[in-house]
């Protein structure tokens, strides 16, 4: 019965398309903030997935138990970040994504320990092995629908 909601909900959606609320409407309005926010949620998701990947990237260890992604004396990622000016399209993140994650990256900085800093003198991405030395649990450091778009200004 579940597949034939699918189909049903599919065979819906193309009677929507012709369908066009008044201008300035209550119902308008709250079906743009929907597609926003649907919008913003599925590239929340995007960005979490590069995040979550860096994070892991970084803490990886090879044979030796040393990082292989990481100078272990300094904290400089040796990998592209996903919200750099040059790194973000190997991530599969586009540059408009980028400048939101980037904002977010540089306001957490300002708030509390971070796991990543910039170092604007070498102009290199860091993470913060003193007090992080061991992976965190990923998900505590996932970014919220409401963050993302406080960064890109909504």
């Amino acid at each position: 019965m579940a597949n034939g909601n699918i189909f049903h909900t599919i065979a819906r959606k193309e009677s929507m398309q012709g369908v066009q609320p008044q201008r300035h409407t209550a119902l308008r309005q709250a079906a743009e903030s929907l597609s926003r926010l649907n919008v913003d949620q599925a590239t929340t998701e995007l960005i979490n997935e590069a995040h979550s990947r860096l994070i892991m990237l970084c803490y990886q260890r090879d044979d030796t138990g040393r990082l292989c992604n990481v100078d272990e004396a300094t904290g400089r990622i040796l990998v592209p970040v996903a919200w750099g000016k040059k790194g973000h399209a190997k991530w599969g993140i586009t540059s408009t994504e980028a400048i939101s994650f980037r904002r977010i990256m540089f306001n957490r900085q300002r708030n509390g320990v971070p796991l990543f800093f910039f170092d604007r003198s070498r102009r290199s991405w860091y993470i913060n092995l003193v007090d992080h030395p061991v992976m965190p649990v990923v998900a505590e450091w996932n970014i919220g629908v409401s963050e993302y778009r406080l960064a890109r200004g909504r």
